[in-house]
């Protein structure tokens, strides 16, 4: 299992302090209120030379959250740009990616969240709100983003586990679990145990500046090293 480290802002100095402790990938973003950090992110204009020296300053991949509102994401161009300069995937949700994404010279990770219908256990309908074959269409991993706002840093359960579980097995991709909810060290060896693609720890997990980010990589790092 990947370790992946969503960052609280674009700055080279958060994004050092995850590369040394042990991440395995950094997520950036553009265009979007981050809901568990309260961070305003700008625009493409705003954010890319953050992201660019980003890219320049670590030595793994780097992604994209390019933004929250189809009207405001940046360009194929300016993408492709990005993706010129090192930038690794993109990472966006479903119902905000236009299908010309798929065209792009990156790596997509598509996420799905209690928008698509996932608040219940999806045993409970025959209708399923994710793509069969995902990978004949680029998708590179899935992001189980599925949890509401008001569930942010509650404890992790045998619930959202089991929820989890169950989009893993109808997804054909690697599934990534972000840290909306509580996910502890030990709870990641769990999903670890189970085939989970990647952990993408955030500012619930991390806290927002760079000792704080690099003391809880660090550990979720040393615990996913000891299975």
């Amino acid at each position: 299992m990947e370790l992946i480290v969503s960052l609280p802002r674009n700055d080279v100095e958060l994004a050092r302090a995850a590369a040394d402790s042990g991440a395995e990938a950094l997520k950036v973003h553009m265009n979007v209120t981050h809901a568990a950090s309260g961070t305003t992110f700008g625009s493409f204009g705003e954010e890319a030379t953050a992201v660019r020296e980003i890219i320049e300053a670590v030595k793994i991949p780097v992604g994209l959250m390019p933004g929250a509102d189809p009207q405001a994401l940046p360009t194929f161009d300016e993408l492709k740009a990005l993706a010129d300069d090192g930038l690794d995937f993109v990472d966006i949700y479903t119902h905000h990616m236009p299908l010309w994404f798929i065209d792009l010279p990156l790596r997509l990770v598509v996420a799905f969240s209690a928008f698509d219908g996932l608040v219940e256990p999806v045993y409970y309908t025959t209708h399923l709100y994710w793509p069969p074959a995902a990978d004949s269409n680029r998708i590179w991993m899935a992001e189980g983003s599925i949890f509401s706002k008001d569930e942010y840093g509650q404890p992790f359960t045998y619930h959202d586990f089991r929820r989890l579980r169950i989009l893993q097995e109808y997804v054909d991709v690697p599934l990534i679990v972000p840290t909306q909810k509580a996910i502890t060290p030990e709870d990641a060896l769990w999903l670890k145990r189970t085939g989970t693609g990647a952990l993408m720890i955030g500012a619930v997990v991390t806290g927002d500046n760079a000792e704080s980010i690099a003391a809880a990589t660090g550990r979720y790092r040393r615990a996913l090293d000891r299975e």
